[in-house]
């Protein structure tokens, strides 16, 4: 039998084969989703986004538990499902088309995926899931720690947020005309479409926030772990002398064509001679705090990942300790007090902890408790924890 080509395969087939490729090979969407259409890309992003609901709603039209489904099965589910819930998509195309999967990748299950899609297409979809967990398609166990971090209240506006549409933003001079105007970082933009034509430094709004933080305790800076290099060009674009450190050079690339400043060291052992007036450490970490740009955290981590992230942040941090002549501004993109609070507790007791209110902006400000950036993504940027650290004298 002849395969078939390249050509023939749809955008639902291709969704299909990434998400799959997502779960075999523990990829990023992000870096797995360039250069794909927005549908395939809608459909992949949205699948991950929403998993844990479109789950739920397999389990209740099929009255089986997922676990007991075939793979590929469940993922054709989930891409018609979702279709079906969340898309501008007639139902007759999202049924008959993902039928056409399953005669494809699921041979024997086709009759079973047209029944519990039409079935799906005649039900209220959005009336199925009741719970917090499943309304906002978060792991239980996340919701209850940021229940005990921030209250219910903010984790549930944490988990709302992660569920909404991701779109780049970019620190630029020439914005296009729809873009939106930052309320955090000046010059920096929200794009509705792709970045790829915008001249500028594309990075979350997030890390541009702690990257002109860090630019504001002085212009001597090594930024210790900086891949993939945007946190050290916003600064660069401030002012700032700026010294980029990484173990990766691979990471480093993208720095490669806009910075000769570039050092490949481990930054538990870094290769200076001389201490720099403010290191900043944006440390390694479980990403909690990006959920809603990479969807696909949400089921690769497990809660008792985030303590194996914490032995090499405290190193770190050790090593910066040793750098700092002034200054350490230690973040992460993580909302986990583990790798945040827990880690600065073991700093040298050369170091006290100083207000990060003082360098940011008044917008900025209103998201600093007790002298600590807690940057939550209901501000709509990826989460931040960032602290500064001064020497004492």
């Amino acid at each position: 039998m002849a395969r078939r080509g390249v050509a023939e395969v749809t955008d639902r087939e291709r969704a299909f084969q990434l998400l799959q490729r997502i779960e075999r090979e523990s990829a990023f969407a992000a870096i797995v989703l360039q250069g794909e259409s927005g549908f395939v890309r809608t459909l992949v992003l949205g699948v991950l986004r929403w998993r844990l609901r479109l789950d739920h709603a397999i389990q209740t039209l099929a009255d089986r538990h997922i676990s007991k489904l075939d793979p590929n099965v469940v993922d054709i589910l989930r891409i018609g499902i979702y279709q079906l819930m969340f898309m501008d998509i007639a139902p007759y195309a999202a049924v008959s088309e993902s039928v056409d999967l399953a005669a494809r990748y699921a041979k024997r299950a086709r009759g079973f995926v047209n029944a519990i899609l039409r079935r799906a297409s005649e039900r209220d979809l959005h009336s199925l899931a009741t719970d917090l967990a499943t309304r906002t398609a978060h792991p239980q166990w996340l919701l209850d720690r940021w229940t005990g971090i921030y209250g219910p209240e903010r984790a549930a506006a944490i988990a709302e947020a992660n569920q909404q549409m991701s779109y780049p933003d970019v620190l630029t001079e020439t914005p296009p005309p729809s873009a939106v105007r930052s309320e955090f970082v000046p010059g920096m933009y929200t794009l509705t479409g792709s970045s790829a034509d915008v001249e500028g430094i594309v990075l979350d709004e997030g890390s541009a926030v702690v990257a002109d933080l860090t630019a504001a305790t002085s212009r001597d800076v090594l930024d210790v772990a900086a891949a993939p290099g945007g946190k050290s060009l916003v600064m660069t674009a401030r002012g700032a002398r700026v010294i980029s450190n990484d173990i990766s050079l691979a990471r480093l690339r993208p720095l490669r064509e806009r910075s000769r400043r570039i050092v490949v060291s481990d930054g538990r052992r870094p290769a200076f001679r001389r201490r720099f007036q403010t290191v900043l450490l944006d440390a390694p970490c479980s990403a909690t705090g990006t959920i809603r740009k990479n969807p696909e955290i949400k089921w690769r981590l497990r809660e008792e990942d985030i303590a194996r992230f914490v032995p090499l942040q405290k190193e770190l941090l050790a090593a910066a300790a040793d750098l700092a002549e002034e200054t350490i501004v230690y973040s992460t993109c993580s909302l986990e007090r583990e790798e945040n609070d827990g880690v600065i507790e073991v700093v040298d007791k050369s170091f006290k902890r100083i207000d990060a209110a003082q360098f940011v902006n008044p917008s900025v400000a209103r998201w600093v408790e007790r002298g600590v950036l807690r940057l939550t993504p209901e501000s709509g940027t990826d989460g931040f924890t960032a602290f500064v650290l001064q020497r004492s004298r």
